[in-house]
């Protein structure tokens, strides 16, 4: 098992720490000239290009924006907002909190939406946001292309967060899954996590995992949270834990070495004990 846990932990580390960007050069587009100069945001004046959304970015550890337009002789018009954050599982937490899970996906960088008028896509630490103006009815050719020549310049794609793959697949809705990075739950002292969206038999729930550094980290942050929703577990050990919440009613979490895994939104206790186990088969392979 201590196996297991360090080696999961270094490819954790090392997927997060893959930050150092190269210099970006926005790409030459055969039929597209770039009008103007790139702008360029920062941490400082980021609200200035998108308001009130600039407080969610920041907690993704944005730290800079450039933005450049292409125009082409029919008076259409493309603009590319390429968003670097600190790592890139902080670039795929901005990314999975505007995902749309109706939109179609395509194969750009580690995963591309499209949807009528623009396409995002997720590669290495860079968060790409593309809108187009009067492009139909090629819409989605324009802004493919586009899309791919970004992705090319941005350097290696990388993957998704390996957390990922420990979900279990059943009932899993396509696209849920989140990085959140601050207050999981609703709660500060669970810090970051990764959920999933799930639907079986009817029901709609909703799975949870965090990551500590050690087993003491995990211990603290479930004293925390036993402490918030005032339990009267004394007790702290490794295990499972069926509680009372506030804010998301009955709840099975469990601990085991570094990490902490639940469910919350689902009322039948057999199913909550089934995922539990499910997830803890999928950890126990990696």
């Amino acid at each position: 098992m201590k196996k297991i846990y360090i080696g999961l932990g270094i490819f954790m580390f090392l997927w997060s720490s893959i930050s150092e960007a190269k210099d970006f050069k926005f790409p030459d587009i055969v039929g597209w000239k770039q009008s103007g100069e790139v702008d360029t945001f920062n941490t400082k004046n980021l609200y200035e290009y998108i308001n009130g959304a600039a407080d969610l970015y920041l907690t993704y550890d944005f730290e800079e924006l450039k933005v450049a337009e292409y125009q082409n002789e029919k008076k259409a018009s493309v603009t590319v907002d390429v968003y670097r954050h600190k790592t890139p599982l902080l670039a795929f937490g901005i990314y999975s909190q505007e995902r749309l899970s109706g939109a179609k996906f395509l194969d750009i960088g580690v995963q591309a939406y499209y949807e009528k008028g623009f396409l995002n896509f997720l590669t290495g630490p860079y968060y790409v946001k593309i809108s187009a103006s009067n492009t139909e009815p090629e819409d989605e050719a324009v802004l493919v292309s586009i899309a791919k020549k970004v992705a090319e310049n941005l350097g290696p794609k990388g993957s998704f967060p390996a957390m990922l793959s420990f979900f279990p697949p059943e009932g899993k809705k396509r696209n849920s899954e989140m990085f959140i990075s601050k207050n999981l739950l609703g709660y500060a002292f669970f810090q970051s996590g990764f959920t999933a969206d799930y639907e079986l038999q009817g029901k709609k729930f909703k799975l949870f995992v965090m990551e500590r550094e050690n087993r003491d980290e995990c211990k603290t942050t479930i004293e925390k949270y036993l402490q918030t929703i005032k339990s009267p577990i004394k007790e702290i050990r490794e295990g499972r834990y069926t509680l009372s919440d506030p804010h998301h009613g009955e709840i099975d979490l469990q601990w085991q070495g570094r990490y902490v895994w639940g469910i919350i939104n689902l009322n039948e206790a057999s199913l909550r004990l089934k995922y539990l186990k499910l997830f803890e088969e999928r950890l126990l392979k990696k």
